[in-house]
């Protein structure tokens, strides 16, 4: 609208077509800044998520430095009075006081299993947890940022029990599957751990898989060539009851956890033809990843093995629950790829799309692969 003054057009408003232009335009403005926006907040989550995977591996290198082993994650109920504790703890327990957290570790009381349930030689795996009347149970729900990775959205739940633990980002290398027959099949079977992380369950009379204590010089690949940490997306689904009994709300792959069989001889392309070949997930096995850093459970999720390609799904071995059999795999929000340390404490960002025998390799500490080039 305009009034004549001296003749001349005054204008008074912008014109409906006008003020619709402008909309227009700051609407195309921040459809085109936002992108930017986003991708710039994540860049610094990954920045962050980078530097706490370094801090757990510096930390990791002080405690081997202190007690000359790394950090042994427990997956059985264990033994009272048992130095490593009793039973069900896991690595990132034993580093606390490594990443500035020692008044939570001098809280911790190690002489009882970190499960509510009464455990034995044979315990039930998947119905273990952690309830509030725990003597830990204040540590257990007790979040440290430096094990959780800013790019994961996680939820706090009581799933893993009454608790309420908190949750933890980030696994340990515990290698390949037992029995596996390497890349190619052409290996005799792997019957010992040839991770990066130390394993031990006291409580298991079998105990020729486990390797309780763990040092650089069992590193005879070379530190360098050998991956010790990854991350691992907390599973924050809760299962949901249906007609059929429960099951897992849709949700990506790499939080399912599917059935891998039981312990069997197989090559490494084969435990991968077999856990791709699987169609549904199971509720049981894959509610609990990530959702206690405190935990040994292996469950739980705070070990991975180099089995599955990064952000694939998980397998789980029946069987393998009391010796760290569960092929977590790992995976990450950062839509590209994963963040992997390894034992000399770089951190690599390793792509999704990295060559399966170099993955495989990677994982493995003293099969006398040397070949570490994650793309």
């Amino acid at each position: 609208m305009s009034m004549q003054k001296n003749g001349t057009a005054i204008r008074k408003a912008f014109t409906l077509v006008e003020l619709l232009v402008v909309i227009a335009i700051i609407g195309l403005l921040v459809g085109l800044l936002l992108p930017a926006v986003q991708a710039a907040r994540e860049a610094a989550r990954r920045m962050q998520c980078s530097s706490n995977i370094r801090q757990l591996a510096l930390a990791i290198h002080n405690y081997e430095s202190a007690f000359k082993t790394m950090p042994p994650t427990i997956t059985g109920s264990g033994v009272p009075g048992d130095p490593r504790g009793s039973g069900l703890y896991s690595w990132l327990a034993m580093i606390l006081p490594h990443v500035e957290q020692g008044p939570l570790f001098s809280r911790l009381d190690f002489s009882v299993p970190m499960t509510s349930a009464i455990v034995g030689s044979t315990p039930n795996y998947l119905k273990l947890e952690i309830r509030s009347d725990h003597r830990n149970a204040t540590v257990a729900g007790t979040r440290v940022s430096t094990f959780l990775c800013p790019s994961d959205p996680w939820l706090q739940t009581t799933y893993a029990g009454t608790a309420s633990p908190a949750p933890g980002s980030y696994a340990g290398n515990l290698g390949w599957v037992r029995q596996t027959t390497g890349t190619q099949g052409l290996d005799p079977q792997l019957l010992q751990t040839n991770g990066a992380m130390p394993i031990a369950n006291p409580a298991d009379t079998n105990r020729s898989w486990y390797k309780s204590t763990m040092s650089f010089r069992d590193f005879t690949d070379g530190a360098s060539n050998t991956a010790m940490l990854s991350e691992r997306v907390i599973n924050s689904l809760v299962p949901v009851r249906g007609g059929f009994g429960f099951y897992m709300p849709k949700g990506p792959s790499s939080v399912m956890s599917y059935c891998g069989g039981s312990g069997a001889t197989r090559s490494l392309p084969q435990w991968v033809a077999y856990c791709d070949g699987v169609t549904t997930p199971d509720p049981v096995y894959s509610a609990p990843h990530g959702k206690a850093w405190i935990s040994g459970l292996t469950l739980a999720g705070n070990l991975y093995m180099h089995v599955l390609m990064p952000n694939k799904r998980n397998c789980h071995v029946y069987g393998g629950e009391a010796n760290g059999n569960n092929m977590v795999t790992a995976s990450s929000m950062h839509g590209s790829g994963v963040h992997v340390v390894a034992a000399d404490a770089h951190v690599d960002y390793v792509s999704l799309s990295v060559d399966s025998k170099v993955w495989w390799e990677m994982g493995s500490r003293n099969g006398g692969e040397s070949t570490y080039r994650p793309e």
